[in-house]
C-alpha cells in the first residue's frame, strides 16, 4: 500500500498551465490573438511600444514572455470596437427543473468564455453547492462569504449594497458566490413583500454597468429560483440528451406558461442547449431528434458534447479551451458562446 502511494506522490508534473486557476493563467500571443480576434502583428506592435509588458519567465536555456489578463485589459480598451456583446438580452438565466444536465459547468464556462472574449461579465451563482463559484477559482468559503442572501433577505437584519458581494475574479469577469447558507433563503423570502421580484429589483440598479450577466439556478421549483426566472431577459435551459432530461422539459415550460399568466411583462427569450451528447449512444440521437422536433424553434444550433476533458477542466477551475484547446468540449463551449453571445436564432423547423 506504501508503495503505491509513493508511485502516486511521484507522477509527472503537469504543466502549469494546466492546473492553474483561470484566474492565474498566462497568455502567449497567438492564444491573445485567437481570443480577442486581433491579428498578431498588432499585438506584437503593442508589445513592441510596451502598452503591453507581459513578464519574462524561463524556458529551457532562454526565456520567453508571457502576459496576464491586465494586458488582454489594456488591448480591449484600446481596441472596444473588436468586442462582440450581446444587445438585447442581458441577462441570461440558465435554469431546469432537473438536477444531473450539466448546467453549472455550461453556465461557468459560458461565464469564462465570454469574459475572457472581452464582455465585462458578472456570474450569480443561485444554487447553495456552489459549483459554479468553485468553478471560476473561487475558493474561499466559508460562514462569512457573502452572497445573494446579504443582498435580497439580509443577514441578522442587515441587507447589502448588491455591489458590496461582488468578487473579481480577472478583470472582465466577477462573481457573487454562494454558499450552502444561501439554502436559508427560500424561509426568509416567504416573509418579504413582493418576494418573487427581490433579485430584478436588486439587478436593475447594476444593469447598465456589465456587458452580460449570467445567473446559474439550483435544479427546483423554488422562490429563489422564480426571482431568477422573472429577472431574465434569456432563459438558457440546459437539457441532457436522455428521456428524462427532454420528458422534464414539460414540467419547465409548465412553470413558465404559469408566470406568463401571473405577469403579464414576463416573457424571456427561451434557448434550450442540448448538452452530454454522445453518438454512440441510441437514446442520445433519439432524445435530440425529439427535441429539434417538439422544441425546435427554441434548440441552439450547437449541441455539447459528452467529453471528459470538461471535468478535468473543472477540476482545476480552468476553461475548457484553455485546459485542451484541441477538445470537442472546447469547440462546443467555443461555438455555443458566439452563438449566445450574437444572439443567433436557429429554427430547425
Amino acid at each position: 500500500m506504501l508503495e503505491n502511494v509513493k508511485k502516486f506522490s511521484n507522477r509527472q508534473h503537469i504543466p502549469v498551465n494546466e492546473i492553474s486557476h483561470f484566474q492565474e493563467y498566462h497568455f502567449n500571443i497567438k492564444q491573445i490573438s485567437e481570443i480577442l480576434g486581433i491579428s498578431r502583428s498588432i499585438i506584437y506592435q503593442l508589445e513592441k511600444n510596451e502598452t503591453i509588458k507581459g513578464l519574462k519567465v524561463p524556458a529551457g536555456n532562454t526565456t520567453k514572455k508571457i502576459f496576464t489578463w491586465k494586458d488582454i485589459h489594456t488591448i480591449v480598451e484600446k481596441f472596444p470596437n473588436k468586442i462582440t456583446k450581446p444587445k438585447e438580452n442581458k441577462i441570461k438565466v440558465f435554469a431546469n427543473l432537473k438536477g444531473g444536465v450539466g448546467k453549472s459547468s455550461i453556465a461557468s464556462q459560458f461565464a469564462m468564455r465570454a469574459s475572457s472574449s472581452g464582455v465585462k461579465t458578472l456570474l450569480i451563482d443561485l444554487d447553495p453547492q456552489a459549483h459554479a463559484t468553485l468553478a471560476v477559482g473561487f475558493k474561499n468559503i466559508s460562514d462569512e462569504t457573502e452572497t445573494i442572501l446579504n443582498c435580497i433577505v439580509g443577514k441578522h437584519g442587515d441587507k447589502k449594497e448588491i455591489t458590496s458581494v461582488i468578487r473579481e475574479i480577472t478583470p472582465f469577469l466577477s462573481i457573487i458566490p454562494s454558499t450552502l447558507s444561501l439554502s436559508s433563503i427560500e424561509v426568509k423570502l416567504h416573509l418579504e413583500n413582493r418576494r418573487v421580484e427581490k433579485l430584478k429589483s436588486i439587478l436593475e440598479s447594476i444593469r447598465d454597468q456589465w456587458d452580460l450577466i449570467v445567473i446559474d439556478t439550483n435544479p427546483s421549483a423554488s422562490l429563489l429560483n422564480v426571482n431568477a426566472l422573472l429577472a431574465a431577459d434569456e432563459l438558457c435551459v440546459v437539457c441532457a440528451t436522455d428521456f428524462f432530461s427532454v420528458t422534464g422539459l414539460r414540467q419547465l415550460f409548465e412553470v413558465i406558461q404559469d408566470l406568463q399568466e401571473d405577469y403579464k411583462e414576463f416573457g424571456p427569450n427561451v434557448r434550450i442547449i442540448p448538452n452530454l451528447f454522445d453518438v454512440r449512444e441510441a437514446i442520445a440521437q433519439e432524445s435530440l431528434g425529439v427535441l429539434r422536433q417538439n422544441y425546435g424553434q427554441f434548440l441552439t444550433k450547437t449541441v455539447v458534447r459528452k467529453n471528459v476533458d470538461l471535468k478535468e477542466a473543472q477540476k482545476f477551475s480552468q476553461a475548457v479551451w484553455l485546459y485542451n484547446k484541441k477538445s470537442p468540449a472546447s469547440e462546443d463551449i467555443i461555438s455555443l458562446t458566439n452563438e449566445l453571445i450574437s444572439e443567433v436564432d436557429h429554427d430547425y423547423n
